[in-house]
C-alpha cells in the first residue's frame, strides 16, 4: 500500500491563519489610515456600486482565499 500524506488541517491551525491574515491587513491599511482619501462628489448610485464592490468583495471573498491560502502555508511548514 502507498502511504498517503495528509496535511492536519485543525482549529489551530485556521485560528493561526487568521490572526496572520489579520495583522498583514491591519499592516497594509495603516498608510492608508494616515494618508487619508480625497472626497469625490459622486452620485448616489456610482458610490453604491463602488462600496458594493469593494467592501463586499473585499470583506467577503478577498478573506476566505488569504486566509486560505495562509492556512495551507502554516499546514505546508508544519507550524501547527
Amino acid at each position: 500500500m502507498r502511504a498517503q500524506r495528509h496535511a492536519a488541517r485543525s482549529p489551530a491551525s485556521a485560528i493561526l491563519s487568521a490572526v496572520i491574515f489579520n495583522a498583514l491587513i491591519i499592516i497594509a491599511l495603516i498608510p492608508l489610515a494616515l494618508r487619508g482619501v480625497q472626497y469625490q462628489p459622486a452620485s448616489a448610485a456610482s458610490l453604491l456600486r463602488r462600496n458594493l464592490l469593494v467592501y463586499g468583495l473585499g470583506g467577503l471573498v478577498v478573506p476566505f482565499i488569504g486566509i486560505k491560502i495562509i492556512d495551507i502555508a502554516v499546514n505546508a511548514l508544519a507550524i501547527v
